[in-house]
């Protein structure tokens, strides 16, 4: 346990009202493996992914490839259900478009192409747009559509993602010696260097929902680029429609926080009070941005090293951002 949070690394990077950033390196990559953690470890980023993704998907938007409210399906039939063919991207980068949270069948020993062919023919649980209900199958789905209309895959799309904002240790395929353990796995043993999710992982290959491993300072760098309106350390990443596609609620959760297209607004499962836009991952990560001050925080932890249970950061969480209100 490192610094009242379970695992055994703590990476964070925050920057309060009027203050300079505070980097803080606590902890090892593992509980075997005694080296000091440093900047340049790379933590599973698990559902952050989610944001790189979006980001990714607005991008084409802004070079006019693609389109948010036009079906997918002409591209990607996905779902099935009388409303399926209505589903649209904007529905999968906001979780409303009535997919499922989760894909099992990895459970049932399926891998690969026929693994994402199953995922992504799930029933829908409401009609697109009549709902919200937060969905990994949905990302992946959204990630297989960005390959197919842009014809290129899916850790490319991430890459110009990264050097576009200048976070340039983002990988999908860690070095495993920087990377940071995460949970021992019933089928797989100690995992680390590999993608945690079990769906991801029986996937094969880059998905939209989990995948990528970055550093502190890369994540960082994505809310810097959120909190900047879209400016990145080369010149704009994001247009201004679709910075507050990203930031702007578009959806409202049953747990009452907002739902854009990729971050989530004033969670206070875990932002506490403050007024603020940003993400979590499964395995401990998580970042913030208040957009009225500039101020922003990146938390990154392996709180499922060496299992999950007993492993619930949400009030480390919330003291860790509670700096953030001006």
């Amino acid at each position: 346990m490192v610094n009242g949070a379970p695992g055994s690394a703590w990476a964070s990077l925050r920057v309060v009202p009027g203050g300079e950033e505070e980097l803080q390196l606590l902890g090892t990559p593992a509980h075997d493996d005694p080296s000091p953690l440093t900047a340049r470890h790379l933590f599973d980023l698990a559902s952050l992914t989610k944001v790189f993704t979006a980001v990714a998907a607005l991008r084409l938007v802004d070079d006019g490839r693609i389109d948010l409210d036009e079906p997918v399906e002409a591209v990607l039939p996905v779902g099935t259900g009388d409303a399926a063919h209505r589903i649209t991207l904007r529905h999968l980068l906001t979780h409303s478009s009535g997919l499922p949270a989760e894909g099992r069948e990895w459970r049932e020993g399926l891998r690969g192409a026929e693994l994402r062919r199953r995922v992504l023919q799930r029933p829908l649980g409401f009609e697109p747009g009549g709902g919200h209900r937060y969905s990994d199958v949905g990302y992946i789905a959204a990630g297989e559509y960005l390959e197919r209309v842009s014809g290129r895959p899916l850790a490319e799309l991430w890459a110009e993602v990264s050097g576009a904002i200048g976070a340039d240790s983002l990988t999908a395929v860690p070095e495993p010696s920087l990377a940071v353990a995460t949970e021992t796995q019933p089928h797989r043993g100690p995992v680390r260097g590999a993608v945690h999710d079990e769906l991801a992982h029986a996937l094969d290959r880059p998905a939209g929902h989990a995948g990528l491993f970055g550093s502190v300072r890369d994540v960082a760098a994505l809310a810097r680029m959120v909190r900047d309106g879209g400016d990145g350390p080369h010149g704009r990443v994001l247009s201004a429609a679709s910075v507050r596609d990203l930031t702007t609620v578009a959806v409202r959760a049953d747990d009452g926080y907002g739902q854009a297209m990729g971050l989530r607004v004033r969670d206070e499962s875990w932002m506490g009070d403050v007024d603020a836009v940003g993400h979590t991952g499964f395995t401990g990560t998580c970042f913030a941005v208040h957009p009225g001050s500039g101020a922003f925080g990146v938390l990154l932890l392996n709180r499922v090293h060496p299992t999950r249970e007993h492993a619930d950061v949400a009030a480390v969480r919330r003291a860790f951002f509670s700096p953030l209100a001006p």
